[in-house]
């Protein structure tokens, strides 16, 4: 096997609050690129699952136009809406997408295993039959706007095991690598996972910090809680125990084989459009901003809140619904420390196995990437194919006018946190530069199909005319947050 991928609803290819365009993800991009003909990967409903935004929207916009009058929206919120997310819980709980249902497409695994959701415990701890018993315990109630029940549950099982066997039922996202390497080999490891042990801060706006004890997590994510509820941040001692468990695991399966592991560093997850910088700013110097040529490190723009997108300082000042410039600093120094860890346990391994750890610093390309970060002037070099290209993508939230021509955006998805089919093309264009160092000869990022990926992205490709209604609407705003938080949940 060329290649396997871990990770999680990055690595998924995770859009618009959906799973998953896995098509579209970086590593079907790199599969592809390397020639491999048949690089398995679960295809999802155009749904998705738990809620494709972007497919509501455009139900939306096909349905009222652009601009939606009080009366429409009254009917898109009681009719169109609550019927869109009826059929999505149909379909995975009662229907052909349901837990006790086999894949229609008769894999009984697949080369990529990324699921969303997922930390790093969680590639050893959740297994599919953990997934079977935790829906059967505990079942939702329907409702006008719910959710699919435990979609983070249901999206795992699907990834790991498809066919629902028995023989399969204990198989975690490591277990399927020990068991591609015992029976075929595999040549190439992707590897990232770290985010989900900071993300839920800014879908929060909340920390709940782990204790600090420097001990490796012994629960599976959505139910590794304390008196706060799930743990979302770990202190760094606590993330070092389990990224280093992780590598044990994997030198453990791997032993002696020639396998290439590509680590992918922690993005500092305070820069996702989904919470947004508000009120007076501050200039912070940190060691990761360091100029490589100059060894300078240049200011990194922090603001006073971040709340929830679209909202305002107002908003954040009145409703408490925030986070501040030090709780995001703080959040950001974890993730900083994370990265140090990564590449410290890397090279450590590397003086018993040369070669077998190589890092791909994400981060560093997120924050080169990052907008406001920076000031309004992106320090990320894009790939020469986009230096006629019009308009350029950016952090910023998605925005397009009524005449259907973007404005801002293109890196995000619509749920301000998962990237974009053209922020994949990026992400696969770095991904291969590393893998072209190490030795890997068909890894040639410059002959990626950027017509194809640019073709790919609707987003990009198809703006959506509506998109004022959400800056200019605070109830439809309010509303749709709403939803985000309920079907965000496990």
């Amino acid at each position: 096997m060329k290649l396997f991928t871990i990770g999680d609803s990055i690595s998924q290819g995770f859009m618009s609050g959906a799973a998953a365009r896995t098509d579209l993800s970086f590593s079907s991009l790199i599969a592809n690129q390397l020639g491999i003909e048949n690089y398995k990967y679960p295809i999802w409903p155009e749904e998705g699952l738990p809620f494709n935004i972007e497919t509501i929207f455009r139900e939306l916009e096909n349905k009222y136009g652009s601009n939606i009058n009080t009366l429409e929206w009254g009917l898109a919120i009681t009719r169109t809406i609550p019927s869109y997310l009826n059929k999505i819980e149909k379909y995975y709980e009662r229907g052909a997408g349901a837990e006790n249902k086999k894949y229609p497409g008769g894999e009984i695994f697949f080369h990529n295993v990324a699921a969303r959701g997922f930390n790093v415990s969680d590639s050893w701890l959740i297994t599919p039959k953990y997934c079977q018993q935790q829906i059967a315990k505990n079942k939702s109630k329907n409702g006008l706007y719910s959710a699919v029940d435990h979609s983070f549950l249901r999206t795992a099982l699907r990834v790991l095991n498809p066919q629902l066997m028995k023989e399969h039922e204990e198989k975690s996202q490591l277990d399927w690598l020990q068991y591609h390497s015992d029976n075929e080999g595999v040549e190439n490891v992707i590897i990232w996972l770290g985010s989900n042990n900071a993300l839920g801060t800014i879908l929060g706006l909340n920390i709940n910090f782990t204790e600090g004890k420097g001990e490796v997590t012994n629960k599976p994510s959505d139910t590794f809680v304390n008196e706060k509820g799930v743990y979302n941040l770990w202190h760094p001692k606590d993330f070092e125990a389990d990224y280093s468990e992780l590598l044990n695991r994997i030198d453990a399966i791997l032993g002696d084989k020639e396998t290439k592991v590509f680590l992918g560093t922690v993005p500092l997850v305070t820069i996702a459009p989904f919470a947004k910088g508000v009120g007076e700013t501050f200039e912070v110097k940190t060691e990761d901003t360091k100029d490589q040529k100059t060894g300078d490190n240049h200011a990194v723009t922090y603001f006073k809140y971040y709340t929830y997108f679209p909202f305002d300082e107002e908003f954040a000042f009145k409703t408490g619904i925030n986070l501040s410039f030090t709780q995001v600093l703080h959040i950001d120094n974890c993730i900083r420390e994370y990265n140090t860890i990564i590449k410290r346990l890397a090279e450590t391994k590397n003086i018993t196995h040369p070669g077998r750890y190589n890092i791909i610093d994400y981060s560093a390309m997120l924050d080169s990437l990052a907008f406001k970060r920076n000031g309004g002037i992106p320090k990320y070099q894009f790939p020469d194919y986009f230096k006629f290209q019009y308009p350029i993508p950016n952090t910023k939230y998605y925005h397009a006018d009524t005449e259907g021509n973007l404005k801002q955006g293109g890196i995000f998805s619509l749920d301000g946190v998962h990237p974009t089919a053209i922020a994949h093309g990026l992400i696969a264009y770095e991904t291969l530069k590393e893998m072209k160092k190490s030795g890997i000869q068909d890894a040639n990022a410059n002959t990626l199909d950027w017509d194809k990926i640019i073709k790919s992205d609707s987003l990009y490709q198809k703006p959506i005319s509506m998109m004022h209604e959400i800056y200019d609407n605070t109830n439809l705003a309010e509303w749709l947050l709403g939803i985000l938080k309920r079907v965000r949940k496990p």
